[in-house]
């Protein structure tokens, strides 16, 4: 808390000295969250669906999640916008109630400069930017067992019809990758697999891509009992990679959800959120489905400073229903890990 203070504080002194021509932060925000994931995996009856309570024995990974975002207005560069999201995340499996050696941690860095355009009813936002995974392994995480790299180039055209956002963007893509990384499983394979049992060097280490992303939402409903609404987000990454025996590939990332947020009483709200997410690498025989249901309670407040507005938002979030069903070939399993998500979001919009 007290690092998430200290950039707020940053921003706000770099803000408030900054003249109108002048390159100035529009916002920045963090977010930290912490989440637990539990399923029956205890005793003769055990079938990995459901929590069966939250017992100890029961919990199967521990995660901290840490977020940074920020925006910088540069003025003097055609009236550009600077973008950089940083995302940290750190997990520790579980067995028997205990922790085990199976320790990770994975990084992404996005930055890119981007560049918006309203024609009539038509927003346009294109962006120039490098996505960075790192994946990290061992007891203190410090092993880097995989990286990759997405140089990615194009545009997001945006309009409102009929009261529903419509979003599309298309971006060309040149990526790189080694050890386990596979640009967040954008590519079906990584570059190569490197694990006590197996041993095998896949070569696809570079190749040439591109990313499709349609998304729509809006509201279904709203009045004095809350409000409803709907998302849909169907995501392509298209890939060729470099070696002579790796398929050209589109995944397929497709998420449907509903949403009911109650009405706001002095800043403490609740929500309720089934979605479906399926996905499928066109290379390869299968599927993974994810069913979940997410709900939720919050507290949000907002404080006027001379500079601009600050956010404060503490959440807790849980998932009492997640069926996960992955098929690969004749292979079908379904299993189900309920998750606790504890965490608060800060952050400052600049005036």
């Amino acid at each position: 808390m007290k690092k998430l203070l200290g950039i707020l504080a940053l921003a706000l002194s770099v803000s408030g000295i900054a003249s109108a021509d002048q390159d100035v932060v529009k916002n920045i925000w963090v977010n930290q969250d912490v989440r637990a994931g539990f399923t029956d995996q205890t005793g003769d009856k055990a079938n990995e669906i459901g929590n069966a309570g939250f017992r100890k024995k029961n919990i199967t990974k521990v995660k901290s999640v840490t977020e940074v975002g920020t925006t910088l207005g540069l003025n003097d560069e055609w009236g550009l916008d600077a973008n950089l999201y940083y995302k940290h995340d750190e997990g520790v499996g579980f067995a028997d109630g205990k922790k085990t050696d199976a320790r990770t941690a994975k990084d992404l860095i996005d930055a890119n400069l981007s560049k918006n355009v309203k024609w009539g009813s038509l927003d346009t936002n294109t962006k120039l930017g490098v996505r960075h995974w790192t994946n990290k392994a061992g007891l203190k995480r410090t092993n880097s067992v995989g990286e990759s790299n997405e140089v990615y180039f194009g545009p997001t055209f945006g309009m409102n019809l009929f009261n529903q956002n419509i979003k599309t963007t298309l971006e060309a893509v040149y990526f790189t990758q080694n050890g386990n990384a596979d640009q967040d499983g954008r590519y079906y394979r990584p570059a190569s697999v490197n694990t006590p049992t197996v041993k095998v060097d896949n070569k696809a280490n570079h190749g040439w891509g591109a990313n499709l992303l349609l998304g729509t939402d809006g509201t279904i409903a709203e009045g004095g009992y809350g409000k409803f609404s709907y998302d849909v987000e169907l995501d392509h990454y298209l890939r060729d990679a470099s070696g002579a025996n790796n398929k050209s590939n589109v995944k397929l990332d497709y998420t449907v959800g509903l949403n009911y947020d109650t009405p706001v009483w002095h800043g403490l709200y609740a929500f309720v959120r089934p979605e479906n997410n399926w996905t499928k690498h066109t290379a390869i025989d299968g599927y993974e489905n994810e069913f979940s249901v997410w709900t939720g309670v919050g507290y949000k407040a907002d404080f006027d400073t001379s500079v601009g507005t600050i956010s404060v938002n503490p959440s807790l979030r849980y998932r009492p229903v997640h069926k996960d069903t992955v098929k690969y070939k004749d292979d079908k399993n379904t299993t189900e890990v309920n998750e606790v998500r504890a965490g608060v979001k800060v952050g400052l919009t600049v005036k």
